[in-house]
């Protein structure tokens, strides 16, 4: 089944791009995303705002390291907390290149664990080392920009709250002309709708 022209990729960044033109991206010194691990995410920012500063959100890569802890240690247990606790520190506070070589040593051929613990620990440490240039979020926060996703995953709850609640049902259309409403509103864009 193909994907409706409205949900792809291209056509979002597209939207997103002309979006942060129109709000004076050509005018801001420094442009900076926030993004979760999504492959489509980083191909479009690349695309559309390649001279942007990449970070992945700060959350998304402690829940990877504690997929880590929990391969290693077992789940709930005090032994990740306690392997997991410093990489999170160092991570937050300069010392990603540290938390990437610490992940890096779990590779070794000295390592005794079960096959989907190995599993696990290998797609972790690919995953930090895929993003190795997107983990500095001590410099990012000096410069007084967000290290996390959380103002838009909080509006996004938000929007799904209000328009996905008990008894309503809306196709596909009616959905996609309330978000545009929405969005309008929010964006304090409202006066573009009675023009």
């Amino acid at each position: 089944m193909a994907t409706p022209p409205e949900t792809r990729p291209v056509d979002f960044g597209a939207a997103v791009s002309a979006e942060a033109r129109r709000r004076g991206l050509g005018r801001a010194r420094y442009v900076y995303l926030v993004m979760d691990g999504a492959v489509w995410l980083w191909d479009l920012a690349a695309d559309r705002f390649a001279n942007a500063v990449l970070t992945l959100d700060f959350h998304h890569a402690s829940e990877h390291l504690w997929a880590v802890a929990h391969a290693l240690h077992g789940e709930g247990t005090t032994a990740a907390r306690a392997w997991v606790e410093p990489l999170l520190h160092w991570l937050r506070h300069g010392q990603e290149a540290r938390v990437v070589r610490r992940l890096e040593e779990l590779l070794g051929p000295t390592a005794q664990r079960s096959a989907p613990a190995q599993a696990v620990v290998e797609r972790e440490v690919k995953y930090f080392q895929n993003h190795r240039e997107h983990l500095h979020y001590r410099a990012v926060a000096q410069a007084g920009a967000p290290i996390g996703s959380g103002a838009v995953e909080s509006l996004c709850g938000q929007l799904q709250g209000r328009l996905r609640g008990r008894g309503q049902f809306w196709q596909r259309p009616g959905l996609s002309h309330l978000l545009r409403l929405t969005v309008l509103f929010k964006n304090h864009d409202d006066l573009h709708l009675w023009n």
